[in-house]
C-alpha cells in the first residue's frame, strides 16, 4: 500500500512527526455521510499501519462517543457501536494513547485563564495541554480553535490532497 499527500509520499510528509488526531478527524473517518469521510478515513488508515506516528488521548476518544452517539451526525452511532470503535483505539498498538498527568490540569486551568478561555473550549485548552512535549502536531479541522497555544503546532490535513495507490 502506498499512500500520497498532494502528490507526495505520506511518510515525507509526516515524516518524524508525531501528531495527535484532532476529536473530528476520527469523527469523519466513521461517518460515511460527511464530505471529509474519504480523506479522513485514508488518515486513520495511515495511522493503524504506521505510516503516520499517530496519537489520541483518551479524552479524544470521549468526545468521538458523544459525538458519534449525539445529534451532531445524521446517522449516530448505537451505543454499543461506539463503545466499540473506542475501545478498538484504545487496544491499538500503533496509535499512541495520551494520558494527562494531573500537572496537566494545572497547567490547563492556568492556560485557560491566561488567554481568557471559557465555555466548553476549555477542553480543547486541556487536549492542548496534554499533546504539549508529547506530540510535534495537531491535525485538527478546527485549527483557530488551537492558534492561542503558541507551544503545540496547528495543521489541517483536511485541506490536503490524499490518495491511496
Amino acid at each position: 500500500m502506498r499512500m500520497l499527500v498532494n502528490g507526495r509520499d505520506v511518510a515525507s510528509v509526516s515524516a518524524k512527526k508525531r501528531v495527535l488526531l484532532d476529536t473530528m478527524i476520527l469523527c469523519y473517518a466513521h461517518d460515511r455521510l460527511s464530505p471529509h469521510h474519504d480523506k479522513a478515513a485514508l488518515i486513520v488508515k495511515a495511522s493503524v499501519t504506521g505510516l503516520i506516528e499517530a496519537y489520541v488521548s483518551y479524552q479524544n476518544l470521549m468526545e468521538f462517543y458523544s459525538v458519534m452517539t449525539g445529534r451532531r451526525v445524521k446517522t449516530p452511532l448505537k451505543p454499543c457501536e461506539a463503545s466499540e470503535i473506542c475501545m478498538l483505539y484504545a487496544n491499538s498498538g500503533a496509535i499512541t494513547k495520551l494520558i494527562p498527568a494531573s500537572a496537566a490540569y494545572c497547567e490547563a486551568f492556568e492556560t485557560a485563564e491566561k488567554t481568557s478561555v471559557t465555555d466548553g473550549d476549555v477542553f480543547d485548552c486541556m487536549l492542548a495541554c496534554t499533546a504539549k512535549g508529547n506530540v510535534d502536531t495537531i491535525w485538527t479541522e478546527n485549527t483557530g480553535d488551537f492558534k492561542r497555544y503558541g507551544f503545540i503546532n496547528v495543521e489541517n490535513p483536511l485541506e490536503w490532497r490524499w490518495e491511496e495507490k
